[in-house]
């Protein structure tokens, strides 16, 4: 990684976490979209000492300080009709049965669009915005999927908070706003976190420290 394990400490990072971004169902999401999804998922875990970097598929390029390595799939997947009042759900980790997760993460891109689409931004709906916009809207929109996602992994848990990074849902307004204070993670997980984070700085595996 440019800079190296000490720049990042001076950044206030401890941890990396390194994801690997691949796409299935259509072509790659616009560089914009990425560029600022990684940002926004970097800005959320930052203040939690965790960096997040995308690196190369290519397992030799894969920085040398990062503590975790995750697979991320952008993915399309068929619509199905949504139940009235049922949220869509916008991302999936799946967990074993010693309740540990996997590393491969999936974000529903249709799905996040879709709210995005839905929103009012400045009273002007989507179709009214400009380009420029939308692009950034949509991956600060998806790179705040992508920090919740990470953070089932980091915690080694399937629950959802009341509040914060970890709630079962997000609306179109949360998911927009410029604001992060609504993203960080709640006060009841810090100590699980803190923990599970401690165990790599001791050179333990996320699985060894699951629970």
């Amino acid at each position: 990684m440019a800079g190296g394990a000490p720049t990042m400490r001076r950044m206030g990072i401890s941890w990396v976490v390194a994801v690997v971004l691949t796409w299935s169902g259509a072509a790659a999401q616009p560089a914009v979209e990425r560029r600022t999804m990684l940002q926004e998922a970097d800005a959320i875990w930052r203040a939690h000492g965790v960096g997040v970097v995308a690196v190369a598929p290519e397992p030799e390029i894969t920085p040398p300080t990062a503590a975790v390595r995750l697979d991320v799939r952008l993915a399309r997947p068929a619509r199905r009709p949504t139940a009235p009042f049922r949220r869509e759900r916008l991302g999936a980790i799946l967990f074993d049965h010693d309740n540990l997760p996997a590393t491969t993460l999936t974000i529903d891109v249709a799905a996040v669009e879709a709210i995005v689409a839905r929103t009012r931004w400045g009273g002007q709906p989507f179709d009214l915005w400009p380009p420029a916009w939308r692009d950034t809207f949509v991956g600060r929109a998806l790179g705040r999927v992508l920090a919740h996602e990470i953070g089932h992994y980091l915690l080694a848990s399937r629950v959802h908070t009341a509040e914060g990074l970890m709630r079962a849902s997000f609306d179109g307004d949360e998911l927009l706003r410029p604001a992060r204070d609504s993203f960080a993670i709640g006060a009841r997980d810090l100590p699980r976190l803190r923990a599970r984070l401690a165990g790599l700085g001791r050179g333990s595996s996320l699985a060894e420290n699951a629970r």
